[in-house]
């Protein structure tokens, strides 16, 4: 596939070296406002390089498009390339606003596009098999979620772009929080309602920079936490069924070792645990882009697709609409 991603910041680069080892995927254009980050991220990855991602849109040589750019214009730059017919990889959250995001969706289910929310976590190895031992009956019947997520920020944190509600579109709920949200939605049956309190405890800024979140259906509660304001990287996501239970602790790197710990309930005595570690590189980035791929070719379901995403917006829209 020929490729083009717009925005050459984190994300952007690890989109970018994860597709030019994809061979014969190749990447296109490189584009970014700002001319010598987009330069040196082609010198590592090729491509030709640009400040208007029109020019990457509007080629008519481009099958995908990677958008990674800050919140704002994520819904924006989604839209004009699914109506230039180009299949899409957007980050989450897909943008700032769910009116956005449903057109984007609408308009990919009419055109035959694929449309993908950038949600890497679900490509975890400990999140995918859990997933699968969960879908496989392993734990029973789900009747509670409990996750724990954030990190401390770093010196300047409060000067960022994702402290200006106008670009970033809220806190820490919409920034990580919004993978907690698609995890939850992955594995509970539905979301009938959801509670929340947002609170700015530490840092100078206008948005939240934690969020407590209670999500509910008849038979299923997700008590989620997400803040910046954990000073040692953390995640944590355990799922408790009437068989068992599911534990996932870390996502590698700074977050610790990705660790599953399967649980099996033994009436009067103690589970019998199996754990597996995935140590090593994080490799969710490529195993998203197979997924999408795989989605392009008509050959499996999309994990975290453009609805899922925008079912996750919704819910972010909801609590901060009750605040």
């Amino acid at each position: 596939m020929k490729v083009g991603i717009i925005g050459a910041g984190l994300i952007g680069e690890k989109r970018s070296l994860v597709t030019k080892a994809s061979r014969p995927d190749e990447i296109k254009w490189i584009i970014d406002i700002d001319l010598a980050k987009a330069s040196k991220l082609a010198q590592k990855v090729g491509g030709q390089v640009g400040a208007d991602w029109n020019k990457v849109v509007n080629d008519p040589k481009i099958d995908v498009i990677v958008v990674a750019t800050t919140h704002d214009w994520l819904g924006k730059i989604s839209l004009a390339a699914l109506k230039a017919n180009k299949h899409v990889l957007c980050e989450k959250p897909l943008g700032i606003s769910s009116k956005e995001v449903k057109k984007c969706v609408d308009l990919a289910k009419r055109k035959g596009l694929v449309y993908k929310a950038g949600y890497n976590h679900r490509f975890h190895p400990a999140i995918l098999r859990a997933n699968k031992l969960f879908v496989d009956g392993k734990i029973g019947e789900l009747m509670y979620i409990k996750a724990d997520y954030g990190h401390g920020g770093r010196p300047g944190y409060e000067n960022e772009w994702r402290m200006n509600k106008n670009v970033s579109g809220g806190g820490e709920l919409i920034d990580q929080g919004a993978h907690l949200l698609d995890l939850a939605n992955w594995f509970m049956d539905s979301v009938e309602s959801v509670q929340a309190e947002l609170m700015t405890g530490f840092w100078p800024i206008k948005v939240e920079d934690n969020a407590f979140i209670i999500l509910k259906n008849k038979k299923q509660v997700a008590q989620l936490h997400s803040g910046w304001t954990e000073w040692k990287n953390r995640f944590v996501f355990e799922l408790y069924g009437t068989k068992g239970y599911l534990h996932i602790n870390g996502l590698g790197g700074s977050y610790g070792v990705e660790t599953l710990i399967w649980g099996q309930r033994v009436p009067g005595k103690a589970p019998k645990e199996k754990v597996w570690k995935f140590a090593g590189e994080d490799v969710s980035w490529k195993k998203e882009w197979i997924n999408l791929k795989n989605a392009i070719k008509r050959r499996g379901e999309i994990l975290g697709s453009g609805n899922d995403g925008l079912e996750v917006l919704e819910l972010v829209e909801k609590i901060y609409i009750k605040q």
